[in-house]
């Protein structure tokens, strides 16, 4: 059957109400999105394959900046099976978070003991590895910024196991040691004296050598036992990666919230997306006017903008592992947090 040709002007007004329109689409999509994933589905699914996602919008998910995965590593044995050398780097940052097992990492070169309860900041574009040194196998979470990259165009994958992919790295040995895709430029054929715009433009063409950098500089681990807990409106909380601490993040930060039991967290929310992992005890959310209840290892996934509260009503202590993506909403300009009823505790 023949469609019936639309009128430019239907097409183009159409396309003007498409943006009038979504921010109140959105909040209806919000309010409908999955909140908790609970760890037995999961637990069930990583005994048919070792990698799992679980929030990601390719899958329904409303997070539209990052995602969260689990996986397993067998004992003695890294995570992709063919390295041998690289591993892999991408153009999205990655938080890991190791909940059973010990083991390393490799990254730029340098090398990283973890166990349970230590993360991983990976700086973004440099080739990592982990590897599992004892004899039970890693479980791990990892999220990143990839939903966020591939929305900007720019989500660069470059895996040992498939040079047929490579971008950049086929290039050559520099362009496989840089932490820029594709490779500094020469930023003395920028400069040009006696000009205040020539000076501009020079810092344009040397950004990405002073953000690699920056990036070399990054804190990396972070172990558990140097979280430092403070009180705030929301309760105890350690920030765990974030650029006033020393992480070149721009996108995705960590923090840890702790309540005792029989305790409350506050209430706020906030204009970006968060998806939280409780690394121990047991407890309830309330994400606007719904009760989630939750254990250890569950995953919530925090709808933005959504005021939310959380609750222990276990014996033990309740700790939350909140990554989010405040940083790259703060440097569209676009960061908000209210805050609501205050921490109990």
């Amino acid at each position: 059957m023949k469609q019936e040709q639309r009128s430019v002007k239907e097409v183009h007004s159409e396309l003007g109400m498409h943006s009038v329109r979504f921010a109140k689409d959105e909040q209806g999509r919000r309010k409908e999105q999955q909140v908790l994933f609970k760890w037995p589905e999961v637990q069930k699914k990583l005994g048919e394959h070792k990698h799992i996602y679980v929030v990601d919008a390719r899958l329904g998910s409303n997070n539209h900046t990052h995602r969260l995965w689990y996986d397993v590593i067998p004992p003695h044995t890294e995570e992709g099976q063919d390295w041998r050398t690289l591993g892999h780097r991408h153009t999205v940052e990655a938080i890991i978070y190791f909940l059973k097992g010990h083991g390393h990492s490799i990254i730029d070169g340098a090398r990283y003991d973890w166990g349970p309860g230590d993360l991983l900041s990976v700086p973004m574009f440099s080739w990592h590895r982990h590897i599992n040194d004892g004899d039970e196998p890693v479980l791990r979470i990892a999220s990143t910024t990839g939903p966020l990259s591939l929305a900007l165009g720019q989500a660069v994958y470059e895996d040992e196991r498939y040079p047929e992919f490579w971008v950049y790295a086929q290039e050559g040995e520099d362009a496989r040691k840089t932490l820029i895709p594709g490779g500094g430029g020469e930023i003395d054929r920028a400069k040009v004296a006696g000009s205040r715009v020539a000076e501009l433009y020079a810092e344009e063409v040397g950004f990405a050598m002073h953000e690699e950098q920056l990036r070399r500089k990054s804190k990396v681990l972070v172990k558990q036992k140097d979280l430092l807990f403070e009180p705030t409106a929301m309760g105890r909380v350690a920030y765990v990666v974030d650029p006033r601490i020393g992480f070149q993040s721009k996108a995705l930060g960590v923090v840890m919230a702790e309540i005792p039991s029989g305790k409350r967290s506050g209430a706020h929310r906030h204009l970006y997306d968060e998806i939280d992992l409780i690394v121990g005890g047991r407890g309830k959310v309330i994400v606007a006017d719904k009760e989630y209840e939750f254990d250890t290892l569950d995953v919530l996934s925090i709808p933005v903008f959504q005021w939310h509260q959380y609750f222990n009503t276990g014996t033990e202590p309740l700790r939350i592992v909140a990554i989010n993506t405040r940083l790259a909403l703060e440097n569209l300009g676009l960061s908000l947090t209210h805050q609501g009823e205050l921490a109990d505790y």
